[in-house]
This record gives C-alpha cells, structure tokens and sequence, in this order.
C-alpha cells in the first residue's frame, strides 16, 4: 500500500487518474460521430461558422483574439496592444508605445491566435518583454496585468428569437498556491501537492527565487497568476451563482456586441456581487464557439463521462443558434473548403506553438 501511495504521486499516474488532466481528444472524440450528425440536421458541413457571424468561423479558435476584443464595449477591455510577428521594436521604441498606449508593468503577453494558455506570461520588466518577444516570432498582444481578485469564466448563448439569454456555466478560477508548516521548504511543499507538482518544470524557472524559502505556518505561497488549466489553475463549479441578475448583466453586454450568439467570457472583477450587477470587472478574453463550459473540470461534481455529455449539449446548443441565425437572419456558413485550408493552417501553427511551449 505503501508503495501503491507513493507510485500514485508520480506525475504519470496523477494525470492518469484524474481525468481532468486528460488530452482534448479523450473528452471530444464522441464529436467525430456527433458533429457530422449535427451538420446534417443543419444542413451545412460548417454550420458552427453561423452561430457567430460577427467573429471569424464563429469563433472555432481561427480568430484574432485582439480582434475579438475589439467587440466589446471598450469600458470593459484591458488596456492591451497587437504587435505583428514583423514588429519587434527595441527597448526605447517599446517603453514609447506602452506609455502612448498607458500601458505599465506587469503585463501579460500571449499569442494573437492562441489556445489552453500555451505560451501565456506575465513580464514584470521591459528586459522579460523583450526576450519573450525575442523568443516568440508571433503576433502577440501585451494586455495589461489586472488586480482583480476573482477571476471568472461565464459561458452565455442566446437564440435568435429570444430577448433573454441563457448561462450555462460559471467557473471560478483558483491560482496555484502551497501552505506552509512552517518545516518544509516551497520546493518540498510542491513535491507533496499533485496539482503543483505538475508544474514543477515551469516553477524552476518562474519561482526560482522562492522555492527554497520555509513559508511560516499556514502562510499561502501564490505560484500563479494566469488562470489557465495548464499553468496549475483549479476551475471550480461555481453554477450555483447563476440567477436572474446575472443573466441580466450578460443581456446587456451581449446587446453591445455586434454578431455574438454563443461564447465564454473570461473576465476579471472585484468581486461576484459586484460582477451580478456589472461592475467593476473587465474581459480578458471573449471566445466563440469553441467556448469550453470549464465548471465540468471541477471533479467534485462531475465525472468523466457528464463531463463529456455537458461538452455534447452545449453543441447541441451551437447547432440550433447556427440554424436560427442561418435562416432568420441570413448569417452565412464559411465555404467547406475554405474552413479546410484554415484547418490545416491552424494544425501546423498549433504544432509550432507547442514546440514553443
């Protein structure tokens, strides 16, 4: 026994076990059958595209994130600048444009076209943004760090015919952290939780300064600040705030922009109160159609396989508001071939992005 508890602390088998840690494919493999099926019922191989027609192929992950951004209200944006893969200015040129653009560190940078925080930073100085820069030949935004304490994920659709939306997952976002026992160093205190042994690697390089610190008893040790699944983030089920003055906040920012149907907007606030009543927030990033419900990664309430049924419903979810916008209001469906091409594009610049990583 004693060894099966020690085997099961090994990064191989925390993965294995957990199937939140699970490859996209294990939780998306049933689209290959569903997906067909669904396009049938619309009518069109890439009926997805018309869910959103404001955002490009309704937002599957081919569009500019900046360019999304620009969609929102602008009260609600990051203060946040797009430099082409051809733009790599030297550090006088760089500290003018973030000024001209009031722009102050820290800052986060990651790629224009991007997916699950691969290659997302936080640069506390010019020096790291340069070599991020440096080290990156991408089109990046450079967003400013928000101070928010809550960091939240809301998944909203609304059809067609319908004044009121729908919000069909809430996620709240825990950073990384060890406790201390007043014993044990950082480095021993990661070793001993699953979640942040897994980051080991990228703590080395991000927290060298402090993993051999002994942090007093029951003092936190915050190790992340980006709210992605990849950097250690835990997503917690937070549904049970859904109610009518929710919604009602996402009526209103859904009015504002112009072809948004379905998607997730990962924001920022003050806290959940002020959030229900539309304030003091901010959207890091709004997504379209390939809009995860992340509360299903939260293995308190859910397992494998609801996991997996949640992933199908809000398909189905996509489907209808495709067709209703198709033929209500004549939103288009990208071209089969066209959405072809850029497939393949995005395979090959998802492939170099990972070797990135």
């Amino acid at each position: 026994m004693d060894w099966w508890n020690h085997t099961k602390q090994k990064p191989f088998w925390i993965k294995l076990l957990n199937w939140e840690y699970w490859p996209t494919l294990a939780f998306y493999w049933p689209m290959f059958v569903y997906g067909p099926w669904l396009a049938l019922r619309t009518g069109h191989s890439c009926f997805f595209t018309a869910a959103n027609p404001g955002i490009k192929a309704g937002g599957l992950g081919l569009e500019s994130k900046y360019a999304t951004l620009q969609l929102l209200p602008a009260h609600l944006r990051p203060k946040s600048i797009l430099l082409k893969q051809s733009q790599r200015p030297q550090a006088q040129e760089l500290a003018v444009l973030l000024a001209e653009n009031g722009l102050n560190f820290p800052l986060v940078s990651k790629p224009d076209i991007g997916f699950r925080g691969l290659l997302v930073q936080k640069n506390d100085t010019i020096e790291e943004l340069l070599a991020y820069l440096e080290h990156y030949p991408l089109d990046i935004i450079i967003q400013e760090f928000l101070n928010y304490p809550e960091e939240v994920g809301v998944l909203y659709y609304r059809y067609q015919n319908e004044q009121k939306g729908h919000i069909s997952s809430v996620t709240q976002k825990e950073f990384l952290y060890v406790e201390g026992d007043g014993q044990s160093s950082v480095r021993d205190l990661v070793a001993a939780k699953p979640r942040a042994l897994l980051q080991t690697e990228r703590l080395e390089t991000t927290h060298a300064e402090v993993l051999d610190q002994v942090p007093q008893k029951g003092q936190k040790v915050n190790l992340g600040v980006i709210g992605n699944h990849s950097k250690g983030t835990l997503f917690l089920n937070a549904n049970h705030l859904i109610d009518e003055e929710l919604i009602r906040t996402f009526d209103q920012l859904a009015d504002q922009i112009k072809g948004f149907n379905y998607g997730r907007f990962d924001l920022k606030c003050s806290s959940f109160e002020d959030l229900k009543k539309g304030q003091h927030f901010k959207i890091i990033e709004l997504n379209g159609v390939c809009s995860e419900p992340t509360h299903i990664y939260d293995q308190r309430f859910m397992n494998y396989f609801s996991a997996v049924g949640v992933i199908l419903k809000q398909w189905t979810i996509v489907q209808k508001i495709a067709k209703m916008n198709h033929q209500r209001a004549g939103a288009a469906f990208m071209p089969t071939g066209e959405m072809l091409r850029s497939l393949a594009w995005l395979r090959a610049y998802q492939r170099r992005i990972a070797e990135m990583g």
